[in-house]
């Protein structure tokens, strides 16, 4: 009797224990996989299943990878269900020949038990806090001290919605706040920050004689008002837009950019938008109407480097500087690693293989040849050449459509179209000097190949010339083709001239033999 009622409180208590234990289940904290499961990914799982590895077919980078099917055709990981799994029957595994990851130390018990949990609440795959969308948060309250009576002791402390937090989390780690610095430590921090130097002597001491309670603020104020505003922070900016006066590569010659550097000062200092000021800088030449100040903002993507070394090849270097306009938008204007994806899919960031190149595309249409003068070139026109300027813009804003008005003004502000001499080729007693320059002697020729003519009247060259008299023709599709133009080349052994000759109306593209 005294046994079986024994056996009775032994069931009872293993019940209520099973019970305990069954509650506790239920109310097992969520795992987080940002925060819990990621990290083990990536330090034990990833360099075999994902990135450039895809061992088994199976990668641990995106969602749809992860729960897709493996080589087997069968999903390693199936949500909520971890004994259908075959990563964590893998993880668990006690033959090292079967055990993952495979040849490296196995998990922690730990480890296990949090893959483990994660699968069973449903393997709920989490965005990358980046790319999380930004949730208004309640403002912390202070707290009144004797039973809601008197004022926080941090009252005075707190001075807007950031401290709440700030206080809020120095509560948290047992810490209390730093004492306010007296004036001429807050002088000096602001100055250093705002302007990069100390302050200069008259703002310094009319802010340590003003008593004012806006004092600081003044003082804020006054130093954004600074131009050495504009040009401390623009030098940020500049090394994000890898900004060098120099081409880089070989020789790294010269490059008659500091316009560029001057308009960022001027953005600063103006406290120009930020979207009006990416737009220019990405896209100013493309807006209605471009002003020469839109143009010089493009010279953000105008920063790659440039090699002019004899021999190079063109093609090489366009893509070079294409790839460096696409990893330089995304650091800068995303704040991410995209240069990883050129090579595989990005290990901690949402972006695949593919991605990269469809981004490519983009900025593939640009032309980088190995010129001295990084052409196209922004021109200018000063004094007299201004007003004639403006007086052929506004007579063919008055006579001719928008478009053709549009090409006009592209035209006399950056002489394009056009061919740089350095594409001629099948040469005769010719040849492209320093790789460079087209030179022509008696007796000589050159082509051009797939020059587009439709709806061109005039050429356009830019010439030097040692031999009095010289005749030049261009021909059309042969050297002994039709003559689209003949004429006396003028004496420039001084520099550099501009020559305008007429050509003969002609449709399509067509190779064009200069003999």
């Amino acid at each position: 009797m005294y046994s079986l009622f024994r056996n009775k409180i032994f069931i009872t208590i293993l019940l209520i224990a099973i019970g305990i234990g069954g509650y506790s289940f239920m109310f097992t904290d969520e795992i987080d996989f940002n925060a819990d499961v990621k990290p083990i990914f990536n330090k034990k799982c990833i360099s075999c299943h994902g990135g450039v590895k895809k061992k088994s077919g199976f990668s641990l980078l995106f969602p749809s990878e992860a729960f897709g099917p493996t080589e087997s055709g069968k999903p390693a990981i199936v949500p909520g269900d971890p004994d259908a799994s075959e990563m964590i029957k893998r993880i668990k595994h006690h033959d090292p020949e079967e055990r993952m990851p495979y040849k490296e130390a196995p998990l922690s018990d730990e480890e296990i038990e949090t893959l483990t949990k994660w699968v069973r609440q449903g393997a709920k795959w989490g965005d990358h806090w980046a790319y999380v969308p930004v949730k208004e948060q309640t403002v912390p309250k202070l707290k009144r001290r004797f039973f809601g009576i008197l004022p926080s002791p941090y009252a005075d402390w707190v001075k807007n919605d950031v401290d709440h937090f700030i206080l809020d989390k120095l509560k948290d780690k047992d810490l209390q706040p730093s004492p306010e610095a007296d004036k001429h430590v807050l002088l000096r921090r602001a100055a250093l920050d705002i302007i990069g130097m100390p302050a200069p002597e008259g703002i310094a001491k009319h802010y340590l004689n003003n008593n004012s309670p806006d004092a600081y603020e003044q003082l804020v104020d006054t130093l954004l008002s600074l131009p050495s505003y504009g040009e401390k922070w623009t030098a940020m900016w500049l090394d994000l837009a890898r900004y060098a006066d120099t081409k880089g590569y070989e020789r790294d010659d010269v490059r008659k950019i500091w316009r560029y550097r001057d308009w960022l000062i001027k953005a600063f200092n103006a406290d120009k938008p930020y979207n009006i000021f990416l737009t220019e800088q990405l896209a100013g030449d493309l807006l209605p109407d471009a002003t020469d100040e839109q143009f010089i903002a493009t010279a953000f993507h105008r920063n790659s480097m440039t090699n002019d070394e004899g021999g190079t090849d063109n093609e090489e270097f366009r893509t070079a500087a294409v790839l460096d306009r696409v990893n330089t938008t995304w650091d800068v204007l995303m704040g991410t690693t995209f240069a990883c994806v050129q090579c595989h899919s990005h290990p901690y960031d949402p972006f695949k293989h593919e991605d990269y190149y469809k981004f490519m595309a983009f900025f593939n249409n640009t032309r980088d040849e190995d010129t001295y003068g990084e052409y196209p070139l922004l021109w200018e026109y000063k004094h007299e050449d201004s007003v004639k300027c403006e007086n052929v813009v506004k007579w063919f804003r008055q006579n001719v459509s928008e478009e053709e008005c549009g090409n006009v003004i592209h035209f006399l502000k950056t002489r394009q179209p056009s061919i740089n001499s350095l594409t001629a080729d099948s040469f005769v007693n010719g040849e492209l000097a320093d790789t460079k320059w087209l030179a022509l002697r008696n007796y000589s020729r050159a082509r051009f190949r797939n020059v587009e003519l439709t709806n061109r009247e005039r050429l356009l060259m830019r010439m030097q010339s040692w031999v009095p008299d010289g005749k030049l023709e261009i021909h059309l599709d042969d050297p002994a083709g039709p003559v689209l133009a003949a004429f006396t080349v003028p004496l420039a052994n001084k520099g550099w001239m501009l020559h305008e000759v007429d050509i003969k109306p002609t449709e399509g593209k067509h190779n064009l033999y200069f003999v």
